[in-house]
């Protein structure tokens, strides 16, 4: 995995487009970064890049990060913007 630092721009330009596993404290401290600015991670397969997304989502959820999670492929876009935290309803309710 490669983490570039990109400017803000280049992250409002990938908002506007529309374009959609590490340890617990890795991913907590990279969410808490990309509160900031933006970062952009690069892995080998699309594969790795799918499960580190996975893992963000769960983070994000938990200390609810301000950050926005795109993915291109096998290419992660990270960078602030408002994360406004949903409640799950139980689905048995609605039986």
């Amino acid at each position: 995995m490669q983490i570039e630092k990109i400017t803000m721009a280049e992250f409002e330009d990938i908002l506007i487009a529309g374009f959609q596993r590490s340890p617990w404290g890795a991913n907590k401290a990279l969410l808490r970064k990309a509160e900031t600015e933006p970062v952009k991670l690069t892995f080998e397969t699309e594969k790795k890049a799918i499960s580190k997304v996975t893992a963000l989502y769960v983070v994000r959820r938990k200390i609810n990060a301000q950050v926005r999670l795109y993915r291109r492929g096998a290419v992660l876009f990270i960078g602030p913007e408002e994360y406004v935290r949903t409640k799950r309803l139980s689905t048995r309710k609605f039986k």
